[in-house]
């Protein structure tokens, strides 16, 4: 007897069964973590394994029934001795070979027994042995380019390939057919399925069949295999890429209509129509039915591989139809983890600040990716312009996608939140000490001296040592790649010059030609020379692949610390310990001029990038900036105190980094001089600094790490961390009647008008010497107001461009400014109970009343003044003669809120007894009181066609009622606190509902219907609505930005309409996809992979989304992506258990979803470990119907050996 245990025993705390995997796995990012870090462990080791008994022990008779059931099912017969044979062995190996039954089962195959024609005996033998039988076999019969073709695009494939893929990636292969066809072409360009049938055949169970999206795909049936193949096909990087490439141009239907096939050689030239290549058209990314999810789970990935960092971008990560299909199709978890593989191969700017801008609204999106797209214009915004142009791209077709989608979306015009990645991008550990650095010029890789004198070779996104170069005796003193990147140039004390050759990794060449230690060094910016400087005091120029010396000058009578070249290669300056610059010829090194002005010696010397400035670091700690052109002294840099250690400037030239030994860098605007930030992420001296050449990253090199950091928002001082300055942060708003300017006033007494259509700064119109308080703009945008702390009004002209008044009548603060409806007379209050009107175009005084006035407001006709103490009591009086019509009270609480009817009739006020008063203005006659709130009120108002009473409580319920009767319409529920803001648009079919968390949204007065929202991502303070509710004007907290907006794709006109329509659609309608440009009314996919992702949790989060009583929006409660329940259970025969595989939306079972663990025979359906990265995990949701497992009872056990 003999047991199984034998296989377990290398790590026993870690063997995983697993029987199902859950559809809305995506929604926690904690349990996608867990699934994903349960495949990617399975997927690094030769894991998944068979065991074929259900016992832990087995004997002969149970090995010989096997070996039997295995023959019954390939269909071959051999002899009872030979299985006797063969059951001994397995016997024998079963405690030494944990793959023994796979084994056995490849040398059963015919391809394997026709290759060998040796007798069976699993003696020894290896697994590489049968792999290399049966590829060997195939090459025998068809090449070995031709096979490479076809095994390469398999080995390639994320997950898994298709048969028609594989067949169509090959027809566009021109070198299969130059190879294949020797001499004539066929009559069309196509791959010949019998060859790739007689392929398969041989393959036999190297191959396996997966379930993906309800397709049949092949991949390699083992993780091992794909390694296999890769490490004989796919050795070189340019074979990878093109292999990578091609999968890429396939999903991009690059060669859909034809691909030209152009051989010189044998006179072919095939172009047009004649190359066509007749290949599958592709689904689209979305369509009305699904989402063509094998283009979204492989293009990313064959892009990445294929090294072109454009198209990645261009194609997924930058695209925002691309990400919005991820988002909605699969989840915004998976998205971001695919951006974390990505950004451990590729180290790319954009591609961090798409990154940081999706962790930053994961919450938002994962509930509603309708928001997605407002999200990205409000991050982006600000920062487009300093990125490439894939992040402007990006930023538009956002834009586009809001402009062209058929439902209502806000739209943000002005940006108060910046995406700014995090400030540390990675840090290389370097175990040899890191000292000298050099990045390749696209950041991918860096080079650094050690403390061994060797030179370091890191991967930088994946921390890799990718090679090492050595030859120096001694210490490295520079290090710089030729500008071409061909070679690796290095100088050290040990006297010597070595020229490494990047392309063979070998030493090119070694040149002595100085007496003494090269300090100092650099290379021609036409890869021409290479310039030293030695202690020595002499300089010398040499051909850098000849080593001939060119010029040698010696003028200095110290140390040459420092050389540098202007960009043309025409002048080269010269530092030295001997405390002076000099400035020569590079052509003929004529001196031309000496800085003698320095008193101190120079270790450090840099040139600005535009040839402006010369940057010198002294032994005094000082940094001084002289001008390149005339050697005068600029400025120094000042704020630092300690040995400064390396010097390097931004090629942009605004910014200088100054590494110290205190383990700080300083950084300097080098053109104002002003320190703005000091970096403290190094724990030791820093021992060189490098800006990469698109001034994205800062890289520095400390004791045994080098830090990448993010500075590209660095010179502009940091956006992320000083735009919640209190300083100028907004104390006064409003905007035009007309809805398209805004008027905003600051606590630094600074009065600023925007425009609401495109969200611009237009320009500063008044300095107040106080914080501003009451800002206002008359009809038709002829004068602006803005009354302060320092108790003055004052008077804009907006066409003259001038103040033509200022009203100084108040004693106090400026608690209330008014335009009164003539556009005439103004009328202004202060914090000591006094009213003033006043004429607007002289600033004279017409009256003055003392009354309590700490609320105030004038009716819309100019008539009435509603004004209080802040109390339970408001009296209404007359403006005309300060008569008081009538006091208004709430009995049990403060009056907190109050809104005219635009007629001027009626008064609604909101107050602490939970209540709502409407009054008749004219006479002060209670006529309604609207009772439903259970907290204070604080927000109210009533819509222009008198019909409907919008309020807004302190729990954040908002209520709907009618004007005519006093009954509560609909009720909204998603507000979970304080209501700052409640209004309707001018056709009062779209109320607006603001809370103070910054939800923002709007709904259908007539149906109820819920029709956009957006979030602030910031606690809001106050919002104003323009008259049409298309444009929006709010402040909001820890900002001194003006958060504008537009609410996109609905007519106010028809805005009832609208609604009704969308509340009337059938909730029987599903499938419908979020494509780029969507149609009015959105329900989710019912999804073919990791579908119905987003069910469980959803139900549970929109339950608030609803609006009460709404007997015709049952459909709009879960916003507009309910999920639909449909099909009946299924019984899962595999693993005995009753999974529920078609209904994913019961919560009553725990387990929604049944998968099985795929063998090499390719006969079940389910979650596959095929490759070594866990990015090639298959998770299949849909097992097919015809695969049974009754005939043969297996224990499938995924376990980690």
């Amino acid at each position: 007897m003999i047991t199984y245990m034998p296989c377990f025993r290398r790590d026993e705390t870690r063997v995983y069964v697993i029987l199902s995997v859950s559809r809305s796995v995506h929604l926690s990012s904690s349990y996608d973590v867990q699934i994903r870090e349960i495949i990617e462990r399975i997927e690094k080791e030769n894991c998944l394994i068979e065991l074929p008994f259900i016992s832990e022990t087995i004997n002969m008779q149970d090995l010989t029934l096997y070996i039997k059931s295995e023959l019954n099912y390939i269909q071959r017969n051999i002899n009872d001795s030979a299985v006797q044979v063969l059951s001994k062995s397995i016997y024998q190996q079963i405690d030494k070979q944990t793959q023994i039954f796979y084994i056995l089962r490849l040398i059963l195959n015919q391809s394997y027994l026709s290759q060998q024609s040796k007798q069976i005996n699993l003696t020894n033998i290896s697994i590489d042995e049968i792999l290399n039988a049966y590829i060997d076999h195939c090459e025998q019969k068809f090449g070995r380019k031709i096979c490479s073709f076809i095994f390469n695009y398999i080995s390639s494939s994320q997950s898994a390939i298709a048969e028609i893929e594989l067949l169509d990636i090959l027809s566009c292969n021109n070198e299969f057919f130059l190879e294949y066809y020797q001499k004539d072409l066929p009559k069309h360009l196509r791959f010949p399925p019998s060859l790739w049938i007689a392929v398969k055949y041989i393959l036999g169970p190297l191959l396996s069949e997966r379930y993906f999206d309800l397709k049949v795909v092949l991949c390699w049936s083992h993780s091992f295999i794909r390694r296999h193949m890769k490490q004989r096909y796919l050795k070189k990087v340019e074979d990878i890429r093109i292999a990578h490439r091609d999968i890429a141009n396939y999903f991009l239907e690059a060669f859909i209509e034809s691909k030209p096939l152009v051989d010189m050689n044998r006179n072919l030239q095939i172009r047009g129509d004649s190359g066509r290549r007749f290949i599958l058209q592709q689904p689209l990314l979305y369509s009305e039915i699904a989402y063509n999810y094998r283009r979204l789970g492989e293009l990313w990935y064959q892009l990445m591989h294929s090294g072109d960092i454009d198209r990645l971008k261009e194609y997924t990560l930058c695209c925002f139809e691309y990400l919005l299909s991820k988002v909605h199709g699969l989840s915004v978890e998976q998205l971001l983890w695919e951006f974390d593989i990505i950004c451990s191969n590729i180290l790319d700017a954009d591609v961090l600040v798409v990154q940081t801008t999706v962790k930053n609204i994961v919450n938002i999106i994962s509930n509603n990716p309708m928001l997605f797209a407002g999200e990205i214009i409000l991050r982006l915004k600000n920062i487009k312009n300093r990125y490439s142009e894939h992040i402007e791209s990006l930023y538009t077709q956002a834009y586009e996608w809001c402009e062209a989608c058929g439902v209502p979306v806000f739209v943000p015009i002005s940006s108060w939140i910046s995406t700014v990645p995090p400030m540390t991008i990675t840090i290389l550990p370097c175990t040899d000490g890191a000292f000298k650095i050099a990045p390749t010029t696209f950041n991918q890789h860096v080079f650094c001296t050690t403390r061994i004198n060797e030179i370091a070779m890191y991967h930088i996104p994946s921390k890799k040592l990718v090679k090492k170069f050595s030859g120096h005796s001694e210490l490295i003193t520079s290090l710089q790649l030729t500008y071409n990147s061909r070679f690796l140039v290095t100088a050290s004390i040990d006297r010597t010059i070595k020229l490494f050759n990047l392309s063979s990794g070998d030493l090119e060449n070694t040149y002595t030609v100085h007496q003494d230690e090269i300090l100092c060094m650099t290379v021609s910016h036409s890869n021409e020379q290479i310039v030293t400087g030695s202690r020595d005091r002499s300089i010398i120029v040499l051909r850098l692949e000849t080593g001939e010396i060119e010029y040698s000058v010696e003028q200095h009578t110290d140390a040459v610390t420092a050389v540098a070249l202007t960009q043309d290669d025409g002048i080269l300056v010269s530092a030295s310990r001997d405390k002076t610059i000099k400035r020569w010829t590079f052509r003929g090194m004529q001196l031309l001029d000496v800085i003698d002005t320095i008193i101190s010696p120079i270790q450090h010397m840099i040139i600005s990038a535009d040839d402006t400035f010369i940057i010198a670091a002294c032994d005094d700690t000082s940094v001084q900036v002289k001008s390149l052109v005339t050697g005068s002294a600029i400025h120094n840099l000042e704020g630092h105190s300690s040995e400064v250690t390396s010097l390097s400037v931004s090629h942009d030239s605004m910014c200088c980094y100054v590494g110290c030994s205190n383990s700080h860098v300083y950084v300097y605007n080098l053109r104002s001089c002003l320190l703005l930030r000091i970096l403290t992420h190094h724990t030791s001296s820093v021992h060189d600094l490098y800006v990469s050449v698109d001034d994205y990253f800062l890289f520095s090199a400390a004791e045994d790490a080098i830090h990448v950091l993010n500075v590209k928002q660095q010179f502009n001082g940091f956006p992320g961390d000083g735009s919640s300055s209190s300083s100028n942060a907004i104390t006064a708003l409003s905007i035009s009647r007309e809805g398209d300017v805004a008027i905003a006033g600051s606590s630094a007494g600074v009065v600023r008008l925007f425009n609401l259509i495109d969200g611009e700064f237009t320009e500063q119109i008044v300095d107040h010497r106080a914080p501003v308080t009451q800002v206002a703009l008359s009809h038709s945008y002829l004068f602006s107001l803005s009354g302060s702390r320092d108790t003055t009004v004052k008077v804009y002209d907006n066409e003259m461009g001038e103040i033509v008044a200022e009203f100084t009548e108040h004693s106090a603060p400026i608690s209330h400014l008014r335009i009164l409806e003539d556009n005439r007379k103004i009328l202004s209050s202060d914090e000591q109970n006094y009213i003033k009107t006043w004429w607007a175009n002289t600033g004279e005084l017409i009256d003055s009343y003392n009354v309590p006035c700490k609320m105030l407001a004038v009716s819309p006709d100019g008539k009435y003044v509603v004004s209080g103490n802040g109390d339970n009591i408001l009296k209404i009086w007359s403006l005309d003669n300060a008569r008081v019509v009538r006091s208004i009270d709430h009995t049990e609480g403060k009056i907190t809120c109050l809104a005219f009817r635009a007629d001027s009739q009626y008064l609604i006020t909101g107050g602490e007894d939970y209540s709502c008063k409407l009054w008749e203005l004219s006479s002060g006659k209670l006529t309604q009181v609207l009772v439903e709130h259970e907290q204070c009120v604080t927000a109210v108002a009533i819509s222009e066609d008198g019909k409907h009473v919008l309020t807004g409580d302190k729990s954040g319920q908002a209520i709907i009622w009618s004007f005519k009767d006093g009954a509560a319409v609909h009720k909204v529920t998603i507000h979970k606190t304080v209501i700052v803001s409640v209004s309707f648009a001018t056709d009062s079919n779209i109320a607006i509902i603001a809370s103070q968390d910054g939800l923002l949204s709007a709904w259908s007065t007539v149906a109820g219907a819920k029709l956009a929202i957006f979030y602030f991502s910031q606690n809001l303070i106050k919002l104003l609505v323009s008259q049409s509710g298309a444009r929006y004007a709010a402040i909001v907290q820890n900002t001194s930005c003006l958060a504008m907006l537009s609410l996109f794709n609905i007519s106010f006109s028809d805005g009832s309409r609208m609604a009704q329509c969308q509340s009337q659609v059938s909730p029987e309608i599903i499938g419908t996809m979020l494509p780029v440009k969507p149609k009015p009314l959105l329900y989710p996919k019912d999804s073919t992979i990791l579908a119905n992702s987003r069910e469980n949790s959803k139900i549970d989060q929109f339950s608030g989304d609803t609006i009460l009583p709404d007997p015709m929006s049952k459909s709009q409660s879960k916003e507009f992506f309910k999920k639909k329940q449909r099909g009946p259970n299924k019984r899962n025969s595999t693993t005995g258990l009753s999974v529920n595989i078609a209904n994913p939306a019961v919560n009553t079972a725990p387990l929604n979803k049944g998968y099985h663990i795929q063998t090499s025979r390719g006969s079940a359906a389910g979650l596959v470990a095929s490759g070594e990265d866990p990015a090639l995990a298959v998770i299949n949701p849909h097992p097919s119907p015809t695969i049974h497992h009754t005939k043969e009872k297996r224990t499938k056990i995924c376990c980690l050996l």
